[in-house]
């Protein structure tokens, strides 16, 4: 393939969400019907650069300009961003679809430009191989999440907004500080020359520079403690920006954080820094849990069990072997499926039912047996139960845990387990042994996703060897540092 069609995964959106204006008179059918064709498209394309990559087994490079890198900027599509590059597209295509029936607050032009730019920001952040374009790209996915945030116009949304702006402000900082000490040290922004050079810096630029480029990424990655915002983030958002939230924008940074880790593994104290990851990973999950089990409000709960998962994922990619990396990415995969639907379901509850606290979710499952049947497969499915797919990726996170010599932090991550099988149980018996009001008519389209996603849910669960086989493939694409080195076509470094 002709790498600049790859292109196209970042020209795209980006130029699409700057057509949406000159749509805006033709009404909004129009701007929805367009937001889903863009969407439609990207994942169309997403998909062809995915099985070239995964066909050939070689990445595709984009170099902006020709030119090679360092001098020039370049885009990195190996297996890892293939993968979930396709993700993203494929979300936000569902979401485009449920943004149909769910969003009512207007100008639905803006959503519809913000939705499109947090698809583009979550893109390049995943196929950047430059880490100020990652800036760059964090930058735009962030501004466009706080717009998003509070789109519904409500304090709430406000007041959400503002705390992910400030937090947001402050990861944005970290990370700037981060990329000058890290440029200062090596002269280079280029990831691939980076760790070529990481073994040249100097131990302090080193180590307060990688550290605070993972305290910049922790905000969007939702660590502890710069993870305040995301509970009311997710509460006030738009039910299909909450989706996309947890399915791709999460990963984006997730991903950032563990690339960077491993493109610096040469440096000096870079196990110290493993370690402030492991901590930070495993006080997500337990903070996190104990923090859902005490929500009434449903989407809220929720929210916090996405960001347990997440630490989870963040404990994995932090171990430091290649087990442990494969296992996050695999629980990366089935997380976005899980927590799609999740979101999904209960997003759709909160539309026909006029909110998303626990009391609206008594007896759903004779008002609307499709919906209480599709979200107890997805709660099933997070808590870990097996032939369900989670049960299989954290099992792997667990058992490199163990090898990794962290079965402190493989004991508090299955003691916060039980927690979340407490409140996700007691979500299912509201759901199947209450009682509740009248049958809802349940809308066809959603239905349709619901069961896509709970159909791979399951699908996965029974046969988990090809999809752990592609989650091997991206998970080397991560650790393995030389043949990612050795595939970026560098310029020749004068020493």
């Amino acid at each position: 393939m002709n790498g600049q069609y790859a292109s196209l995964l970042i020209a795209l959106p980006l130029i699409s969400a700057f057509f949406v204006p000159l749509i805006k008179g033709l009404g909004r059918k129009a701007i929805m019907g367009y937001l889903v064709l863009i969407t439609a498209l990207q994942t169309i394309i997403a998909g062809w650069v995915a099985s070239e990559v995964y066909s050939t087994g070689k990445p595709i490079i984009v170099m902006a300009g020709g030119w090679k890198p360092p001098v020039g900027i370049n885009l990195y599509i190996g297996y890892f961003a293939a993968l979930f590059v396709t993700i993203v597209a494929a979300i936000s295509f569902l979401m485009a679809l449920f943004s149909m029936r769910s969003i009512k607050v207007e100008p639905v032009d803006k959503y519809a430009m913000l939705f499109l730019l947090l698809m583009l920001g979550a893109t390049g952040m995943i196929a950047t191989g430059d880490i100020f374009n990652l800036f760059v790209f964090m930058e735009i996915t962030s501004i466009t999440a706080y717009a998003l945030t509070a789109y519904n116009k409500t304090g709430e949304a406000a007041e959400a907004s503002m705390k992910y702006i400030v937090l947001g402000g402050i990861g944005s900082s970290f990370f700037l500080i981060g990329i000058a000490l890290i440029y200062g040290a090596t002269g280079t922004l280029n990831m691939a020359q980076l760790a070529q050079l990481a073994g040249t810096m100097n131990a302090t630029a080193a180590q307060v520079g990688l550290a605070l480029l993972i305290f910049g990424l922790a905000v969007e990655a939702e660590l502890f403690p710069l993870n305040a915002w995301a509970p009311d983030a997710y509460q006030a958002a738009p039910h299909p920006v909450t989706v996309m939230f947890s399915a791709f924008v999460v990963k984006a940074g997730l991903y950032a954080m563990a690339r960077l880790v491993y493109i610096l593994q040469n440096s000096s104290g870079w196990q110290g820094v493993l370690k402030l990851v492991i901590i930070m990973a495993t006080l997500t999950v337990v903070v996190a849990e104990f923090s859902a089990l005490r929500q009434r409000d449903v989407k809220r709960m929720i929210a916090y069990s996405s960001i347990s998962q997440v630490g989870m994922i963040a404990f994995a990619l932090a171990l430091g072997t290649q087990a442990g990396v494969e296992a996050g990415v695999f629980h990366m995969i089935n997380h976005a499926i899980v927590k799609a639907l999740l979101f999904l379901t209960v997003g759709y509850v909160g539309v026909a039912l006029g909110g998303t606290t626990i009391d609206n979710f008594r007896g759903l499952g004779k008002r609307m047996p499709l919906t209480a049947l599709t979200l107890t497969i997805g709660s099933l499915a997070a808590v870990g139960i097996p032939l369900f797919n989670i049960f299989w990726s954290k099992i792997r996170i667990l058992l490199a845990g163990v090898e990794a010599g962290y079965s402190w932090g493989v004991a508090l991550i299955l003691g916060a387990s039980v927690v979340e099988a407490v409140y996700y149980l007691r979500l299912i018996h509201t759901i199947w042994f209450t009682d509740g009001g009248e049958r809802v008519r349940e809308n066809f389209t959603i239905g349709i996703i619901a069961i896509f996603l709970a159909a791979l849910i399951i699908v996965i669960g029974v046969y988990p060897n090809d999809v752990w086989t592609i989650a091997q493939k991206a998970g080397q694409d991560i650790f393995n540092i030389a043949q990612y080195v050795k595939n970026v076509p560098l310029m020749e470094v004068i020493q």
